[in-house]
């Protein structure tokens, strides 16, 4: 019992104490399959570019520490389209600030494909090296000093094995010129600092296209100008910080209709909708929900992150989706992909992970916020069945450990197994405090319209639920696997009253990490049942529940809080139990296993055909758990034994009345 408060205690005291997914609509009555689910997600992870195509992307550290001696106010990108030759012009000019004194060398990420013209501005100089623009300023500058570069450039961007970040195609015979920058395909179109961790404080695109053609950006439409010359230039003004890979263009003969979102009497902000004319009627009968999922999100993550502005999806060509700041390209519009994408103005744009190691922060929140958003339109059932469907084998931890590879950055993993991870943490803190927490993360001026981090995150949670958290974030978030529960359960009773024995063992492979968790354990009695949380912190661990009436069944994580497998639950007939030695016979070695499930003293000792007590193998307290001792086949002296029948026995002893409890003998061959 002592044990079982002890681990209730500590419970109890912690108690006080992107995005790219096949849109797949499907009914209340039927989830979708496994195999569903990984297809959706798989168009995540091909979407995102062949990883070893883009290992020649990377940079060095020394370049990224370089980098981090500037920081980007704004960009002014101006570009002609020229969609016959499938090539690209333009300039592009940076505001920035010096980090550091004597600053006089500016690095820009910028692919060999592109083709650099002069550069001017606060610079007169430059190099261009693989994919590194260096810049020389006309002279060098004090640390806070503004500076500006401007870059004449031109060139067709590349295509990798799975599709450019900057891509030409059609839908039908209509050309449709589309950009996916993440997670390093920004330099490939335009020199930037492309790394997520440097926001711009604002960006201007200025557009050249085909007059025939729309040109859909983040942030308001500044002017539609008509040049006379068949074309037309199209300048969008993003007013809030964004990252480079958020940085959006999508661009053909688009259907153009708008709702407006009513977040507050006399308060709208326009929802606009930019699709194929051919798609137009199919896919506004889909979006009937976008106005419902965007007042849910508003009010569960605080304020739409850019209401001054708009919420807006354009419909390309490339599959799946991806959260472009105020401006979500989709192929599909189900509602899962239209839910997921829409989350992500918040938990990816307006905070944007720190690095590629960080993704969960985006991806994950997105993922829940699908399962969220179903659970507030068709209830728990349809909640619980579809965290259910996330659930699958994830082969990595969350942290992403290696961002030299996009298919690693982009594993299932950062989407439905993070996902799993909030569920848990909703659970572990509870509904209230866990809402309480997504505001409070939304609010906070660390990270709103900047970057995060998983210590960030954490930081979040602690300080609003009081707890330290640290326990689940670490085996979570950094290693592989998750629990593996083998459960057994016995009726028994303490001073006349009834109590279930219950004995909670993780089985995960040895090299898997512990996985502490509170686990609900609803108790099937006569007089009905009762849902009891035990903390579950060590591989083998015994509790003692009292009870109004005996048990008879019980059910673990019956609502399916916890991303586990259970590898059995099942009876056990009384307080202790002693298995058979093994292996037996046995040469130099065999272990005697035994289960304690109340507090005892337990004595183990060999005897020898005679009855000549051969070694004591244990004379200890227990507390409640499973056991193993061993035998070497050796005496007290620890002389080796000849080949012959042995018998062990071993004895429970209550340990204030030191009465016999229990007492069982069985019999080994050693064999020499």
């Amino acid at each position: 019992m002592a044990d079982e408060v002890a681990s209730l205690s500590h419970w109890l005291t912690g108690l006080c104490m992107t995005t790219l997914i096949v849109g797949i609509a499907f009914s209340q009555e039927q989830l979708p399959t496994r195999d569903d689910l990984l297809e959706m997600r798989r168009s995540e992870i091909d979407t995102r570019r062949a990883s070893l195509e883009h290992r020649r992307l990377m940079k060095s550290a020394e370049v990224y520490a370089a980098q981090e001696n500037y920081d980007v106010s704004h960009y002014q990108i101006e570009m002609a389209i020229d969609t016959a030759e499938m090539q690209i012009s333009g300039t592009v000019t940076m505001t920035a600030r010096a980090g550091t004194n004597d600053f006089a060398t500016v690095q820009l990420d910028l692919d060999s494909s592109m083709t650099v013209d002069s550069v001017g501005g606060d610079a007169n100089e430059y190099t261009h090296n693989g994919n590194l623009l260096h810049v020389e300023l006309v002279q060098p500058i004090q640390k806070d000093a503004l500076f500006t570069i401007r870059v004449n450039y031109h060139g067709q961007p590349v295509s990798y094995e799975l599709g450019g970040a900057f891509a030409f195609d059609y839908h039908g015979d209509d050309p449709v010129i589309w950009t996916l920058s993440q997670p390093y395909g920004a330099r490939t179109w335009w020199p930037c600092r492309d790394t997520p961790s440097d926001k711009a404080d604002s960006v201007d695109m200025i557009v050249t296209v085909p007059a025939d053609l729309t040109a859909a950006s983040n942030g308001t439409l500044q002017s539609t100008v008509d040049n006379g010359d068949g074309t037309r230039t199209f300048h969008w003004h993003e007013a809030y910080p964004i990252t480079t890979y958020l940085v959006s263009l999508a661009i053909t003969n688009y259907a153009i209709w708008s709702e407006w979102f009513h977040y507050q009497p006399g308060d709208s902000m326009e929802v606009r909708y930019y699709i194929y004319p051919e798609d137009s009627s199919s896919v506004r009968a889909e979006l009937t929900e976008t106005l419902d999922m965007l007042d849910y999100f508003h009010e569960i993550f605080g304020p739409y992150p850019f209401l001054s502005e708009k919420y807006g999806l354009a419909q390309f060509p490339r599959g799946g989706g991806m959260e472009h700041q105020t401006i979500t390209s989709q192929t599909t519009f189900g509602a899962p992909l239209t839910a997921h994408e829409l989350a992500h103005q918040w938990w990816g744009d307006k905070i944007t992970n720190s690095s590629w190691h960080e993704i969960w922060l985006n991806e994950g929140f997105a993922s829940y916020a699908e399962a969220l958003y179903f659970e507030h339109t068709l209830g728990q059932a349809y909640f619980h069945g579809y965290m259910e469907w996330m659930d699958r084998d994830y082969p990595y931890p969350i942290y992403v450990d290696d961002t030299t590879s996009v298919r690693r950055i982009f594993n299932i993993t950062v989407y439905d197994k993070a996902g799993w991870f909030l569920h848990m943490l909703r659970h572990i803190v509870g509904d209230s405090t866990f809402f309480d927490i997504l505001l409070a993360y939304s609010n906070d001026p660390r990270f709103a319209y900047g970057n995060t981090t998983t210590a960030g995150f954490q930081s979040v949670c602690e300080s609003v639920s009081g707890q330290d958290l640290d326990w689940f974030f670490q085996p979570w978030i950094y290693e592989v696997g998750r629990p593996e529960y083998r459960v057994e359960w016995s009726p028994g009773d303490s001073a006349g009253s009834p109590v279930l024995n219950l004995l909670i063992e993780q089985t995960q492979v040895p090299e898997r990490a512990l996985f502490p968790m509170p686990i609900d354990i609803t108790i099937l009695t006569d007089l009905g049942d009762t849902v009891v949380t035990v903390f579950n912190d060590s591989a083998s661990q015994a509790f003692r529940i009292a009870l109004p009436a005996a048990p008879v069944g019980i059910a673990l994580d019956q609502e399916g809080w916890i991303l586990k497998k259970v590898v059995s639950v099942s009876p056990r007939p009384a307080e202790f139990v002693v298995d058979r030695n093994y292996p037996n016979p046995f040469n130099t070695v065999s272990h005697i296993r035994y289960y304690v499930l109340r507090p005892f003293r337990i004595t183990l000792v060999v005897y020898d055909l005679l009855g000549r007590q051969v070694i004591t193998l244990v004379d200890n307290p227990h507390d409640p758990g499973r056991y193993t001792a061993t035998w070497l086949g050796r005496n007290q002296a620890g002389i080796p034994m000849a080949s012959g029948i042995y018998f062990y026995r071993i004895e429970a002893r209550d340990p204030e009345s030191n009465a016999v409890n229990f007492t069982e003998t069985q019999k080994t061959v050693l064999l020499r």
